[in-house]
This record gives C-alpha cells, sequence and structure tokens, in this order.
C-alpha cells in the first residue's frame, strides 16, 4: 500500500492506543513486522502550549519508520500551527483522530465528535494538508449510531480536504468497543473512495487480516487490541496475507523474554519508575493465556523496579519448566496441556 509517497510494506498497521503505542512498543512492533505503527493520540492543543509531557510523545526512533502521529482537536488554526512540530520529530504520516468515543475528547468537540460536524472535520483535515509536507490521513467510525451512513459522505469530503487515506473501525461510537465491528462497513467506504482504506476492528489473530482484506478489498489491515502484549503477531499476519504457513506463536519462556526486553527498553527511554508502572498493565497483555497467568499478574502489580520484574520474570519461566518437566506438559505456542487436563 501507498499513502501518497510512504510505502506501507505489508500492509498491516499497528493502531494507535493510549498507554501502549509509545516508540518503544512501536519499535518492537516494527520489528515484529508491522509496516506502518501509530503514535498515541496526541493533542493539538498541548503541542502548541509546548507541554513536555505531550512534546516526548511526539518523539520517534528512526528504525520504526514509517510511523504515523496521531493529533486529535478541533480548531483548524491549531491543527496548522501543531503540524510543524510533528513533521520536525520525524512523523512520515500525520493522522486526524476523528473516531475516539472517550467523554473528555469528545466534550472538547474532537475525536468522534467531529463526525457530526462534517464542514468542521473538513476544515480541520484541510488546515493539515495545505501546510504538512507529509501525507496526512483520518481515523473515523462507522458513524455514530446504528443506521447511521454519514460517514460515506463524511469520508468522501475528508478525500477532497486532502486526506491521503481514510482508516476506518468497523463499529460505531455509541457501540464503542462492544459487540461485533461489521466489516460491511469497510466494503462500503472501499467502493466509495479512490484513496487507500485501512480496516479496523476485530483482528484478532493472524488469519483475521488476509480475511478482512479478501471481504472488504481494504488496501491495509489495521490491528490494535489484538496486537496487545504481542509484537510478534504482524509477522504472523504477514505470512497468512502472503499465503504461507503461520508461524506459532512464541514459546511461554520466549513470550516472557520479549515481554523484559519492552520493559529494559522502556526504562532506558524514560524514568524507570515511569517504566516500571507502565509495563505492569504491559505484562498483563503478554501472559494472556499462559499457565499461571493469575499468579503472576497478581505478583506484578508489585514490583517496584526493574530487578524486581526481571527476578519475578526468571522465577516464573523456572516455575514454568519445572511444571512442564513435573506433569509431562507439551506446549504448543502458547497452550500447555498438563498430562490429561487443558489449561
Amino acid at each position: 500500500m501507498r499513502i501518497g509517497d510512504v510505502v506501507v510494506d505489508p500492509p498491516l498497521v499497528l493502531g494507535p492506543m493510549a498507554g501502549t503505542t509509545n516508540r518503544v512498543y512501536r519499535l518492537l512492533c516494527r520489528r515484529g513486522g508491522a509496516g506502518l505503527v501509530y503514535s498515541e493520540m496526541v493533542s493539538i492543543n498541548a503541542i502548541v502550549h509546548d507541554s513536555d509531557r505531550t512534546l516526548r510523545m511526539l518523539r520517534t526512533f528512526e528504525g520504526e519508520r514509517p510511523v504515523s502521529i496521531q493529533l486529535f482537536g478541533s480548531e483548524p488554526e491549531i491543527m496548522a500551527d501543531a503540524v510543524s512540530a510533528v513533521e520536525e520529530a520525524g512523523a512520515d504520516i500525520i493522522d486526524i483522530n476523528m473516531g475516539c468515543s472517550v467523554s473528555k475528547v469528545r466534550r472538547n468537540d474532537a475525536g468522534v465528535a467531529l463526525m457530526g460536524r462534517p464542514e468542521r472535520a473538513a476544515a480541520v483535515t484541510a488546515a493539515a494538508a495545505s501546510v504538512s509536507a507529509v501525507p496526512v490521513t483520518v481515523k473515523i467510525r462507522a458513524g455514530l449510531v446504528a443506521g447511521d451512513d454519514g460517514y460515506v459522505a463524511l469520508a468522501r469530503r475528508l478525500r477532497d480536504a486532502g486526506a491521503a487515506a481514510v482508516a476506518i473501525h468497523a463499529r460505531t461510537a455509541s457501540a464503542g468497543f462492544g459487540g461485533w465491528a461489521d466489516w460491511r462497513h469497510i466494503a462500503r467506504l472501499v467502493e466509495a473512495l479512490d484513496v487507500p482504506v485501512i480496516g479496523n476492528g476485530d483482528v484478532a489473530g493472524p488469519a483475521d487480516a488476509p480475511r478482512m482484506m479478501r471481504e472488504t478489498g481494504c488496501a491495509a489491515v489495521m490491528i490494535a487490541r489484538g496486537a496487545w502484549g504481542r509484537p510478534w503477531v504482524f509477522g504472523q499476519a504477514a505470512a497468512a496475507v502472503r499465503g504461507e504457513p503461520i508461524p506459532p506463536d512464541p514459546s511461554p519462556a520466549q513470550r516472557l523474554g520479549i515481554a523484559l526486553l519492552h520493559a529494559q527498553m522502556l526504562a532506558r527511554d524514560c524514568e524507570e519508575r515511569i517504566a516500571i508502572h507502565e509495563m505492569r498493565a504491559q505484562m498483563h497483555h503478554y501472559v494472556r493465556g499462559l499457565p499461571n497467568a493469575r499468579s503472576f499478574r497478581g505478583r506484578v502489580n508489585r514490583v517496584s523496579t526493574l530487578d524486581d520484574l526481571r527476578r519475578l520474570v526468571e522465577s516464573h519461566v523456572a516455575d514454568l519448566s519445572a511444571e512442564d518437566e513435573a506433569d509431562g506438559a507439551v506446549c504448543e505456542g502458547t497452550t500447555c496441556r498438563r498430562g490429561r487436563n487443558e489449561t
């Protein structure tokens, strides 16, 4: 897939997730096989007011490129002012969020609230596109409520305002993350637009990526929550898209090793205290589906240093190995069968 002059290969995208898609995790996912990675959502108002915390969110690594920095806000003039700072930070693409339904974002007429104000949405997009040296894209939802098909006309309007691609989460704003994503909305948008459409929603495993592409015709697939604690899922999905056998998941020990690497990289990129606070939540994702995950989650919530986390990981791996030897467990990917009982 091409977005302007940016080549996205493979056509698999790490979606923006607050508290997750910092530059360390983006780099891990790029190394894991993602063709494009998105930043966490960043406030344009905070950018123009030189918020230190916000400006840190704009930082990028050379190795994660191509990278899209996602912005949210509702004032065209402020959006235009924010673009230069985002470009200077190394963004290859600037994305405008029109899909976030969090109340504090909607109260400021940003995020999905812009879908209810098509003229303002187009003005914000045009303001960014008119001054940006890199492609501008937009991420939307499949309407505000069930039965609302205004997203198609809105997407055309955003394209006319300068959007080089449109990503669509195939749930309505009112649905949040509940129920099932309806991929038919993605197919409708593909048919309506002559710019790339990125499909998003319920890509839970590698095989879902080629299935979404077949069923909708989308140019690329965005994986968000399906990539929590699984940076390797993009390499697996890339194999599936190419029609090759899907590589197995890492073993439990390998998975925890990747998690520890994530923590070490994050601790080098920011204060150790901050890194450990963030990693407590991330470790919950890494151990999902592993034996004794509940016990591990309870213990990881009490770690306070990188050394604490390392010792916990090493202890958990040792416990798993000992149990495997005692029970004669057979491990396949992240599923272990212990004797006659599956866990």
